[in-house]
C-alpha cells in the first residue's frame, strides 16, 4: 500500500471517528491501533507502547500539572481582584481605560498563570460586570476579556511553550525569553485598538465618573500594593528560569508555592480550595495525558508507514520557496484551529513540521513563537473558539454567542497582524534570547 494511500485513508478515519463524536484522544489511538494491525504484524503495537512511555519519563512534562495546580489556586485567592483593581486605578480614568486595564491585568496574569481558560474565567467573573454596569459597548467588553485572556498562549510561562518544547526537542527557558517581546507587541496592538475605537466613537465607552478621575497621586500610589504579590509571583517563577537558578519544573514548584502564600495571605486557603485546585489539576492533566498518548500512537505509525518522509517531500516540493512553505503551514493551523484544540494541533502537526523548518533553515524556537500566535488565533477562531465558550460560561443570560463571536473579529485580525509581524521580522523573537545568552 502506498504511502499516499495511507495517508488518505488515515485523514479519512480521523475524520470519520471524530464526527462520530468520539474524543479526540480515542479518535488518535483508534486510527492508530486499526492501522498498526492493517500495515504491520501486532508485534509492532510493542512499538507504540515503548514510544509512549518513553514520553512518561520526560522530566519536562513535570512543569505542566505543577502550572496547572498553581493557575487553579490563584483562581481562588483573590489575586486577579488585587490586580485588576490596582491596574484599573491609573487606566480607569481615560475613556475605554476599564477594557485597557483588562488587557494588561490579562498579560500580568498571564505571567503568573499561563492558563487561558483560567484567566477568562476569573476576568469574567471580575471585570465583565464593572465593565456592562458603567454603560461600556458589550463588544467592547466581551473582546478585551477573550483576546486578553487568550495571550496566555504566549505569554510566558505559557503552558504551550513546555509542550512545544517537548515536541520539538528546544529549550523551554528560550522559548519563554522568546515570547517576551511578541507576546507585548500583540498587547499593545489591542490597547491601541482600544484608544482608537473609543476616540471614534466616544458611546462604546463612557467616560469614568468624576470620582475616579479625580483620585489623588497619593492613592493612586498607595493602591499599587496589589501589584505586589503578582510582581513578585511572576519574578519567582520567571526570574528562576532566566537567571538560571531553576529548571521550568523547578520553577513551577516555586509558582505553586507562591500561590499557596498568596491565597493564605489573602485567607484563602482553605481545604475545600485544596481539594477543588487538586481536582481541577487532575482533571486537566489526564486530559492532556489521554491527549499526549494518542497523538504519540497515530504519529508513531504514521512515522513508520514513512509518512513523515513523505510529508517533508510533499511540503517542500511546493514552488513557492522556504517562504512559501512556511506560509503554507500557517494556513494549515489556521484551518486546525477552527475545529481542534492547540494540543490536538500540536502533537499532529508538531513532529511533521518542525523538522521541515530546520532543514529549511529556520529557528526552531522563532517557529515556536509562530505557533503559539497561530494558537492565539485558534482560540478566537470560530467555530471551535474555546475562549468564546469559557466566555459564555460566565457572561449573563442576555448575551449569545454570536454576541462574543462578533466582540473577538477585530482582535482576531490584529492576532494575524501580530502573526505577520512575527514571522516575517524574526529577531523580535530571537534578540532577547541572544542577549540573555551573552
Amino acid at each position: 500500500m502506498s504511502v499516499e494511500l495511507i495517508t488518505l485513508l488515515i485523514i479519512v478515519t480521523f475524520i470519520i471517528l471524530l464526527m462520530a463524536g468520539l474524543p479526540l484522544a480515542w479518535t488518535m489511538g483508534a486510527t492508530a491501533v486499526i492501522f498498526t494491525f492493517i500495515l504491520f504484524k501486532p508485534l509492532v503495537m510493542l512499538m507504540v507502547v515503548s514510544r509512549i512511555y518513553s514520553l512518561m519519563l520526560n522530566y519536562a512534562f513535570v512543569a505542566v500539572p505543577l502550572f496547572v495546580f498553581m493557575a487553579a489556586v490563584l483562581q481562588t485567592a483573590g489575586v486577579a481582584e488585587q490586580l485588576f483593581q490596582a491596574v484599573h486605578i491609573w487606566s480607569g480614568s481615560i475613556r475605554g481605560g476599564m477594557a485597557i486595564g483588562t488587557i494588561i491585568s490579562c498579560v500580568l496574569m498571564a505571567a503568573m498563570v499561563g492558563i487561558v481558560g483560567a484567566e477568562i474565567v476569573t476576568f469574567g467573573l471580575i471585570a465583565l460586570p464593572a465593565m456592562i454596569e458603567r454603560g461600556y459597548d458589550k463588544r467592547i467588553a466581551l473582546g478585551s476579556i477573550c483576546a486578553g485572556g487568550g495571550m496566555a498562549t504566549l505569554i510566558p510561562p505559557s503552558v504551550v511553550f513546555i509542550i512545544y518544547a517537548m515536541t520539538a526537542g528546544c529549550s523551554v527557558g528560550d522559548l519563554f525569553i522568546a515570547g517576551i517581546i511578541p507576546g507585548l507587541i500583540l498587547a499593545a496592538l489591542f490597547v491601541g485598538y482600544i484608544v482608537v475605537i473609543t476616540w471614534i466613537n466616544p458611546e462604546l465607552a463612557p467616560a469614568a465618573p468624576p470620582e475616579e478621575r479625580e483620585i489623588s497621586l497619593k492613592k493612586r500610589l498607595v493602591m499599587l500594593k496589589g501589584l505586589i504579590m503578582p510582581g513578585v509571583l511572576g519574578l519567582g517563577v520567571l526570574g528562576s528560569i532566566y537567571m538560571g537558578v531553576a529548571t521550568p519544573s523547578e520553577a513551577a514548584g516555586v509558582g505553586c508555592l507562591g500561590a499557596l502564600i498568596s491565597a493564605a495571605i489573602n485567607r484563602k486557603l482553605t481545604w475545600k480550595s485544596l481539594k477543588t485546585a487538586s481536582f481541577d489539576t487532575l482533571k486537566v492533566t489526564c486530559m492532556l495525558v489521554w491527549l499526549f498518548y494518542g497523538a504519540q500512537a497515530i504519529i508513531g505509525v504514521y512515522t513508520l508507514a514513512g509518512g513523515d518522509q513523505f510529508v517533508k517531500n510533499a511540503v517542500t516540493a511546493l514552488p513557492f520557496g522556504r517562504w512559501g512553505v512556511i506560509i503554507v503551514m500557517q494556513l494549515i493551523l489556521i484551518f486546525l484551529g477552527m475545529f481542534l484544540d492547540w494540543v490536538g494541533i500540536l502533537l499532529l502537526t508538531g513532529p511533521l513540521f518542525v523538522p521541515i523548518v530546520l532543514d529549511l533553515g529556520f529557528s526552531n524556537i522563532w517557529f515556536g513563537v509562530v505557533f503559539c500566535m497561530n494558537m492565539h488565533i485558534s482560540y478566537l477562531s470560530p467555530p471551535f473558539g474555546p475562549s468564546c465558550f469559557y466566555m459564555k460560561s460566565v457572561a449573563p443570560d442576555d448575551i449569545t454567542m454570536g454576541d462574543i463571536y462578533k466582540s473577538i473579529l477585530p482582535y482576531l485580525w490584529l492576532t494575524i497582524v501580530a502573526l505577520i509581524l512575527t514571522m516575517f521580522f524574526p529577531e523580535l523573537s530571537l534578540w532577547l534570547p541572544e542577549k540573555m545568552l551573552k
